[in-house]
This record gives structure tokens, sequence and C-alpha cells, in this order.
């Protein structure tokens, strides 16, 4: 997957708010990629533009590609793009919690996964309408609109052992007894670990995982990134992974990209960009990461703050932030340049 020079812009009660800014990046076969930078500089909308799920009305893509092969994702109707959503590029949220149906057990959620997957790959209509057996139908009456959950049959043998396998895959432990589960029954780690095996379920050739280990102990944590890194290469897909944490960033990724107010700032393999930054951005990050002991350890934060994304700078938006700062960086917006083979920067110390 290719995104080149894609915008996106909210709309706010004090004016439309640039979210993205111009950003592109590549994600290559069989790569973890690691989008990092602070809160509020664009990654999670990044990730909501690749799938499709920009909240209509409030978001809008005013330019850029989204290139899936031949194909620009952006020039399909809801419709066409839906047909994508899921098969083709899976997502998994930040807080699994949130994102799975607390009413309803865990193999009923991964199996309706599994039968989205088969309807589309075989085109089968009965399939389609079993496939929504867990949307919410509603009665609306003159005080409040009040969600009804139709009651389903339980899920034929083959479908079960469909289920079932979907959770080996991501080791969950006796996942005959977790399929009669319900969310709230799980820990934290067994909630991702069964919104992976939803994701993974559809067969998407691409990832997209939004924090998805933001809620999780650190041993948890740890756990998650090395079963997302190994089932990578198991079903042959691509990740791109969101997180504000450099230090998660280094364990398991492939290639870094560095966004801050929307722009793409620095993309790169992940020991060129720890073992050499060239934006004084990622130098920031990385400066900020603890080291010693935490007696004598001291903490080097970034001064300043993100600019104002309704009023954004006519130059780069780090300059005001920056001790290397120049005259042409106040004037002119700097272009995303390969520095070094395969080491991308936006920086005016490397060149226009």
């Amino acid at each position: 997957m290719k995104v080149t020079g894609l915008t996106v812009e909210y709309s706010t009660s004090l004016g439309r708010a640039k979210a993205l800014d111009n950003a592109s990046l590549a994600i290559g076969k069989n790569k973890l990629i690691r989008i990092v930078g602070e809160s509020g500089c664009g990654k999670s909308t990044l990730a909501l533009a690749i799938i499709g799920l920009l909240p209509p009305g409030v978001a809008g893509t005013t330019s850029g590609l989204i290139e899936y092969g031949s194909l620009d994702l952006n020039s399909l109707d809801e419709e066409k793009r839906r047909e994508y959503r899921g098969t083709e590029i899976g997502m998994i949220f930040q807080e699994p919690l949130t994102s799975l149906n607390p009413v309803y057990k865990v193999g009923d959620q991964i199996e309706e996964a599994i039968l989205v997957r088969m309807a589309r790959e075989k085109g089968m209509k009965e399939l389609a309408a079993r496939s929504n057996v867990m949307q919410k139908t509603y009665t609306v009456n003159s005080t409040a609109r009040t969600p009804r959950f139709r009651l389903r049959r339980r899920m034929p043998g083959d479908l079960s052992n469909q289920v079932i396998e979907a959770l080996k895959v991501v080791r969950m432990p006796d996942p005959e007894e977790i399929i009669e589960r319900y969310p709230f029954e799980l820990s934290g780690g067994m909630r991702q670990r069964v919104m992976i095996a939803m994701a993974l379920a559809e067969k998407p050739s691409l990832l997209v995982a939004d924090e998805p280990t933001t809620a999780l102990d650190v041993t948890t944590q740890a756990q998650v990134l090395k079963l997302m890194r190994e089932l990578m290469k198991e079903v042959d897909a691509s990740i791109l992974m969101i997180t504000h944490d450099m230090a998660v960033a280094a364990q398991v990724a492939d290639q870094i990209v560095v966004i801050y107010a929307g722009d793409v700032v620095e993309d790169a393999g992940v020991f060129d960009l720890f073992s050499e930054p060239l934006h004084p951005y990622t130098k920031g990050l990385l400066s900020c990461i603890p080291t010693g002991s935490k007696e004598d350890a001291e903490l080097n934060p970034i001064p300043g703050r993100l600019p104002d994304n309704k009023n954004l700078p006519v130059g780069c938006k780090f300059a005001a932030r920056c001790q290397h700062a120049m005259d042409v960086c106040i004037r002119k917006r700097p272009r995303l340049i390969e520095a070094k083979p395969g080491h991308k920067v936006a920086c005016f110390l490397y060149g226009e």
C-alpha cells in the first residue's frame, strides 16, 4: 500500500482543523511499520483514513491517494470501499472492551467475522444474511430509541471449529472454553487477542493497529507485540501500528514513520532511526526516553507545544520548538527528501 499527499481536515465550531497535511508513506509486503508522534499529531486519523472510517460530515479527505495495488481507495464510493474494509484491510482498535459487543459471547463475535469473509469470498446471499445476525434493531417510540438484540442459534460444528482455530492462531489458552465467555470475563490481554483473532479471521493483507497495547501492563504488552510480529509472517500480512511510545516502537518494527502536526517528518528503518536520527523532532522524542536509574535519570522534554492545527504556520511546523531553526524554516515548508538511502527526512538541515 502507498499513501501519497494525504490531507484530512475536520470541521469544528472554530473552523477547519487540518489533522493530516500532505502525508506520504509506503507500506511494504510483510513489513511492520510503526507510526509515532505526540498525541494529536494525526496518527489515528491516518489509520482511520486508510481503512475508510473517518466520521462522515465531520472529516473529509481533501486531497491525496491511498493506493491499494493499482486501485485508489479514495476514489471509491462507500459501498465499494466496504468490500475492502475487513477482508483486505483489517483494524485493531485501542481499547478492546469498547470494541467488542458486551452482550455477545466471544465465539459469536469471531463467527461473525468469519461469516463476513465467507460471504464476500463466495458471494452467497444466505451467508451475507447470517453475517448480519448481530446487527442492532431499533424500536422507535415517542420518548426514546431502545436497542433490541436478536437471539441467535448455536453455531454449526464447522464454524465452531473455525472459531476455535482462529483463537489457536493467536495462542489463546483453552479456546473451547473462551468461545463461551463474554468480553468482560476476559483479561485485557485476552480481549486484545480476541480482537486480533477477529481481524485475522477475515484474512486481510494489511492490518492497522491503533495503539493496541496502550491499556495493557508491560508484561502483557510485550506478549501481544511478540504475537503480532509472529502472526505477520504466519498469515503473510503487513502491519501498520500506531503508537506514541518510541521504546515500544523499537521492539518489533521494521520501519518507523515519525509524524509531527500532520506532517511526515522522518521515515527510516528502525536501526537507522535509533542509531542516527536526522530530524530535530525525532531527536527530541528519543531524548524523552528515560535512561539510567530513577535516582539520577533526568527527563528532557521538548520545549513548547504542538501548533494550532486550525492556524498552522507557513513554514516548518516544528520551527518554533527547534533549536536549529533558520530563516528559511519560517518562510518555507520543507519537503520529505531522501537524505540517505532508505532514510527520508523533511528538514532544511539536509537540503531543500
